[in-house]
């Protein structure tokens, strides 16, 4: 590792895999420029899987896991260090979801335009695509990844706008790249594509790039990680596979996956939406293209759940509490960050060539990329104008006779001055305003928990929000015409449950896993809402 890397705070030192050593020899002619030196690697990949459309996280918290502009920052500050270094990546990059969707395909293709320009910042080298890949059609895969300049690779889809295998030198070190994937969403694969035996395919492309003189050999794959272990267990000769995921489905975040040895391979695949970047080093001692483990994994899964902890008693430090209950949270982080410390840390083998691992988790503290961050404020700007346009004529649906509509704030300000004064200091007051000004207002993916009564009969949409612009008392009470028409009527009215915050809008990945209904809750109610005067 370089000391860069391991001065990072954020970088969680992961180990790759359990045993010392591997068995067998793979010579080749000694790279005049890559040997490995005592700090940095000969060779250096980052790893990124399954993506999936998350340009950015999206969500109310500080620090959120993802980032693209974070990731880029990552990988430029390590640039002068580590210069020898590739992006590759497998499972789906470009889009969130497998399936169309008429309302928001358009929006859905200006981000995969956006995450194309950030892959070309971060110098994606090669993935292996997933069945989101595959939205929009071959066209349009087909120009975004000509945007990108990364290379599609996938041998086992003959036809589709993809290569099997890509060779790149990297100072006298020759790396094949070889793709396969199984873009199936319900045991069907997109319209243009026919997939054929993945193992045949893996087994052709092997053969093809030890023909062409490689020393190292990558397996990208998308596929189940249950299907791609088992290839690796019939295929080996790949020093590094990189995992991803066959296809994804919605907002949520997987939890990491530890590294592991399938033979001689390290097998490698990062949460989802770019919550971390792996960091694969390669040391090459000798001729040696044999690499002993240099990480050690007995410790890894430990390292791991520490570092979720960690993170969730932060989270709910930032939301306060109790004097007692944060001083319990201080002291369990507190024990928590000594057993860490107290984690034996790996040794490279006094001989050989040797890899380690990293796992970066990408967050604002890695900084942010200049020219990434420009691409997503585009992105916003891109997405604003079209929507404001194209529903402009969206307008909410009427209440069925005798249901309540929504009548806005200023109508229960009448009755609720106290109410409203207060709800004036909270976060919930700002909520538009904190869209509007980072031009997200008729973004379809952020506005429906910044205004009230999206989408909902007598409520808003992405562009009538009328006087319905915030988390007003609406939100959580519900619809309240029949109530300002007859205020006796109790049953016009609702008291939320507290579960409801958590279902609605605070809920993963808007949140960290660690934050708490019970914290949040004393900053939405106060005197004559909830709260004694």
């Amino acid at each position: 590792m370089s000391p860069a890397t391991g001065a990072l705070a954020t970088a969680l030192l992961v180990a790759a895999v359990a045993g010392t050593g591997v068995t067998g020899c793979k010579c080749g002619s000694e790279p005049s420029s890559a040997t490995a030196s005592a700090g940095a690697p000969s060779l250096r990949l980052y790893v990124m899987s399954s993506v999936a459309g998350a340009l950015e996280p999206c969500g109310c918290v500080k620090d959120m896991l993802g980032g693209a502009d974070h990731a880029a920052a990552y990988i430029a500050s390590q640039s002068a260090a580590v210069p020898n270094a590739l992006t590759v990546g497998a499972g789906p990059m470009l889009f969130l979801n497998a399936r169309p969707d008429p309302a928001r395909d358009t929006q859905a293709s200006f981000k995969a335009d956006a995450l194309a320009d950030a892959y070309k910042a971060l110098k994606l080298t090669a993935w292996a695509p997933g069945a989101n890949d595959w939205l929009l059609g071959d066209t349009a895969l087909s120009a975004l990844v000509s945007r990108s300049g990364a290379t599609l690779l996938a041998a086992n889809l003959p036809g589709a706008p993809v290569a099997p295998t890509k060779v790149v030198e990297v100072s006298g070190i020759k790396v094949g790249f070889l793709g396969v994937s199984l873009p199936l969403v319900n045991g069907t694969a997109p319209a243009s594509l026919k997939p054929v035996d993945v193992a045949a395919a893996a087994k052709s492309g092997l053969a093809e790039l030890e023909a062409r003189g490689t020393q190292v050999q990558v397996l990208l794959a998308a596929m189940p990680r249950g299907a791609a272990l088992r290839l690796l267990e019939t295929q080996p000769g790949f020093e590094v596979a990189v995992l991803g995921k066959p296809f994804d489905e919605g907002e949520a975040n997987d939890p990491p996956q530890s590294p592991t040895l399938v033979g001689k391979t390290l097998v490698v695949e990062t949460p989802n939406h770019l919550q971390a970047l792996g960091v694969v080093d390669l040391f090459v001692r000798g001729q040696s293209f044999d690499f002993a483990d240099g990480s050690g994994l007995e410790a890894t899964e430990r390292k791991l759940e520490i570092e979720r902890r960690v993170r969730e008693i932060n989270a709910r430090l930032d939301q306060g509490g109790a004097r007692a209950d944060l001083a319990a949270l201080e002291q369990d982080k507190k024990n928590l960050e000594a057993e860490l410390a107290k984690l034996p840390d790996a040794k490279p083998p006094a001989q050989g060539s040797y890899f380690r691992f990293q796992a970066v988790e990408v967050t604002e503290k890695l900084g942010s990329d200049s020219s990434v961050s420009g691409h997503i404020a585009a992105y916003y700007q891109r997405v604003n104008d079209h929507n404001k346009v194209a529903f402009k004529d969206l307008a909410p649906v009427p209440p069925a006779a005798g249901e309540a509509g929504y009548v806005g704030l200023e109508a229960c300000s009448k009755c609720h001055e106290q109410e409203r004064k207060f709800w004036n200091g909270t976060h919930h007051a700002a909520a538009y305003a904190t869209l509007s000004s980072q031009h997200k207002e008729f973004n379809l993916d952020c506005v429906g928990c910044h205004v009230t009564g999206y989408g909902k009969p007598g409520g808003s949409t992405v562009t009538h929000v009328e006087n319905l612009t915030a988390v007003q008392c609406e939100v959580c009470h519900g619809p309240g015409s029949r109530h300002v028409a007859n205020t006796k009527d109790k049953a016009a009215i609702k008291m939320p449950s507290m579960s409801f915050c958590a279902s609605e809008c605070h809920h993963p990945p808007h949140v960290h896993p660690g934050w708490s209904v019970d914290a949040a809750w004393p900053k939405i109610i106060g005197p004559g809402h909830g709260m004694p005067g």
